[in-house]
């Protein structure tokens, strides 16, 4: 069978339903910032600071996905989360993300696509990406799954 299916719909409906040419960027790393664990009875005084700190948060997770995108990435996906702002950002740059997506299937993913599964996203080279000739969100039964399927690495053996 030449794809995989993989039991998680695309992050954010502004996403695109399908990806053709698809450069796939395996992730075993969150798109979140961990908060701070703030003592809740420290009492912040200075609203400032939450935006500050908020701002800070956003700026780190555009980059994050500007890094991603900067290295030809049209597909993200991560065993780890992703967080709203982020989910955001991708869909603005129309980036085709899923979340929480099984060991065992991006083991699959990597196998078939010729992609690196990558733990830090600084670190991530166009050469780490994965490809296939569609990604897409299809419906099965009541649920959404996302099909990636031609993987270009299946094409070398048969010729």
């Amino acid at each position: 069978m030449n794809g995989i299916i993989v039991d998680k719909e695309k992050v954010h409906p502004g996403m695109p339903d399908v990806v053709k040419d698809a450069k796939i960027a395996l992730l075993d790393a969150p798109l979140e910032i961990k908060k701070p664990e703030f003592d809740t009875n420290l009492r912040i005084e200075d609203p400032s600071m939450i935006q500050k700190f908020l701002a800070q948060e956003e700026n780190m997770l555009r980059e994050m996905v500007d890094k991603i995108k900067s290295v030809g990435a049209n597909v993200v996906i991560t065993q780890k989360g992703i967080d709203d702002m982020a989910q955001h950002y991708l869909s603005r740059a129309g980036i085709y993300a899923v979340r929480r997506v099984k060991k065992s299937d991006m083991d699959k993913l990597a196998k078939a696509t010729g992609a690196s599964i990558v733990s830090t996203i600084d670190e991530i080279s166009s050469s780490d990406l994965g490809t296939a000739e569609r990604v897409e969100q299809v419906k099965v039964g009541e649920d959404y799954m996302t099909f990636v399927t031609g993987s270009k690495n299946h094409h070398h053996h048969h010729h």
